[in-house]
């Protein structure tokens, strides 16, 4: 069994409808979330003139899993969020790794968002 620190967390599941994005909700529960808080090692700044780089990375172990599978450039906040919306606090989804093979134990999906 995975180690699990989060009860739930909520992806926004980017579409397009009438050439806008429009976001369907996915709470999945039983996840493990870490938020992290670094500087970019963009050339843009220097020391303390450094753009923020802030993210996320959660694990949803398989039997977390249902139909949908995250993807680029969905939006996910480690929380139950009851709004139809993403709000301005949700990551944006940059990689999806599936590690749903081997041992049934530590079978899991990993999602880093920025």
């Amino acid at each position: 069994m995975m180690f699990t620190n989060t009860k739930a967390c909520t992806i926004y599941e980017k579409t397009i409808r009438n050439r806008a994005p429009t976001y369907i909700r996915h709470v999945i529960n039983n996840v493990y979330c870490e938020i992290t808080h670094g500087q970019s090692q963009e050339q843009s700044g220097t020391g303390s003139n450094r753009p923020p780089q802030n993210g996320v990375f959660c694990m949803i172990p398989a039997k977390s899993i249902s139909e949908y599978i995250p993807k680029k450039d969905d939006r996910i906040v480690c929380e139950i969020c009851e709004e139809e919306q993403p709000p301005q606090t949700a990551f944006t989804v940059m990689q999806v790794k599936d590690f749903r093979y081997g041992s049934k134990r530590v079978q899991h999906l990993e999602v880093s968002a920025v």
